[in-house]
């Protein structure tokens, strides 16, 4: 299949293991043109219905509002106070936001305390009804909503955050959402970039070129979560692409996959992988402005 950014057909091997789901096979596969890493068998209805059951997200609601919004939540990309300035300066205060994939409403729960008036947008129906429940001065909608022609709502802000690398047609969504801007709205995306340089990466893709050396044929049974790992320059291109003009573009890096800390690591391994992601991460804010495993983008229709 061609590239979901590019459209390139000519594709290289990679050394990621071949994931076994659902019955299914599911592969890397590198672009020989833009160098993004993508699965080259698209997951369909029934493999994102067992990826993404009922359970997926349960009940969990969280309208907590943090003392400090600059405060980094575990798996967080950015913190909410980082992406509340991005809005103010090329926005304004009280811009009203689309959290599109906002999963427990927590950012929206904060974006409305901080003077926004944010709404959501969600997969899964039962939840909907659940943030519906939660949050009266929100409104939500499901995913096939906003991208119908029917949806007339528009926004100062649409922000995706873990949302992008899950697509399997990501450009058709910006273009659709992109008809929900308001005149000078932006875009908020942050994200994986697990193809982008740090040290962490480096070593971690070590590991996946030896791993395919002594067991050519190994295979994983994890959910194709991710539909592509990208780099930085893949993210601006697509963007490009989209008919976006960057404002603000920043890296950083973040120990995932790798534990958190020290605290948390489990056994030889752990504390192996959690000291290697400890020096990445330094190395990373010394020497690499464009090192980092983790990418915020601000950008509004050309």
């Amino acid at each position: 299949m061609p590239c979901p950014f590019c459209k390139e057909i000519v594709v290289v091997q990679t050394s990621y293991p071949c994931n076994l789901f659902n019955g299914k096979e599911f592969n890397y596969v590198k672009c020989a043109n833009c160098k993004l890493v993508y699965l080259d068998y698209l997951p369909e209805a029934d493999d994102y219905e067992k990826m993404y059951p009922p359970s997926y997200q349960g009940s969990v609601v969280e309208t907590q509002i943090l003392p400090d919004p600059y405060f980094k939540l575990p798996g967080l990309r950015f913190s909410y106070g980082y992406q509340f300035d991005l809005i103010k300066k090329y926005v304004k205060s009280n811009a009203t936001i689309l959290d599109y994939g906002c999963g427990t409403g927590h950012f929206l729960a904060n974006a409305n305390h901080h003077g926004f008036s944010c709404d959501g947008a969600e997969f899964n129906p039962d939840y909907i009804k659940l943030l519906s429940s939660s949050f009266e001065q929100s409104n939500f909608y499901s995913i096939e909503n906003v991208l119908s022609d029917k949806f007339r709502r528009t926004y100062d802000v649409i922000r995706l955050s873990n949302v992008l690398e899950h697509l399997t047609n990501p450009k058709q969504v910006i273009e659709k959402l992109s008809k929900h801007l308001n005149p000078g709205g932006i875009f908020l995306v942050e994200g994986p970039i697990e193809e982008n340089f740090c040290i962490a990466t480096a070593f971690r893709k070590l590991y996946f070129k030896l791993s395919a050396l002594i067991r050519p044929n190994r295979t994983v049974s994890d959910p194709p979560y991710h539909i592509f790992l990208s780099n930085a320059q893949n993210q601006l291109d697509f963007f490009m692409r989209c008919g976006l003009q960057e404002l603000a573009f920043n890296t950083a890096e973040d120990p995932w996959p790798f534990p958190s800390s020290l605290k948390n690591a489990k056994g030889i391994q752990g504390l192996l992988t959690a000291t290697i992601a400890k020096i990445s991460m330094a190395c990373t804010r010394i020497f690499g402005r464009k090192w980092g495993n983790i990418f915020i983008y601000c950008g509004k229709k050309k």
